[in-house]
């Protein structure tokens, strides 16, 4: 099984380098901008019996723009269809947000909607409420632009 530490080796930059240490990266980027803010989302793209998730790291210099590093990982299709997978891609999120705790304030970005009128709803609860518990602040669609924007640019 693969660990948080093993899967955040494996993020990259906009030009595709490897990001050798996800934690110093953050860090050196919040040495150069102090007042920045960590906004973690994550997205998926179905493609036949695979998926295709992202999970992005969007270092928000507010006022001159984002700055990004992010992850991607092909995996089954999940048998359980779109609720499981969307609730991956919130663990997934979860889980970099919590590798990531020493930084303060993380804003984690999930892809669900807060409006009942669509499917993704059913999750909007449980998925706040995971991340709140945890310790993170929440946003989900359609304030969630780490997930719907940045993750989403990578996973098409």
């Amino acid at each position: 099984m693969e660990t948080s530490a093993t899967r955040t080796e494996r993020f990259s930059d906009g030009q595709g380098r490897r990001v050798l240490d996800l934690r110093r990266h953050v860090r050196n980027w919040l040495n150069e901008h102090p007042m920045g803010q960590i906004h973690i989302g994550a997205d998926s793209k179905v493609r036949g019996d695979q998926v295709k998730y992202s999970t992005v790291v969007c270092m928000w210099d507010v006022g001159r723009g984002v700055s990004e590093v992010h992850l991607n990982e092909i995996e089954r299709k999940p048998k359980g269809g779109g609720y499981e997978r969307l609730w991956s891609e919130v663990t997934r999120a979860v889980e970099v947000a919590d590798f990531l705790r020493e930084f303060g304030d993380i804003t984690v970005h999930v892809d669900i909607n807060e409006n009942p009128q669509f499917k993704s709803h059913q999750l909007f609860d449980a998925s706040i409420g995971l991340i709140q518990s945890m310790g993170f602040k929440a946003a989900g669609k359609p304030f969630s632009w780490a997930a719907s924007c940045g993750a989403h640019r990578h996973c098409q």
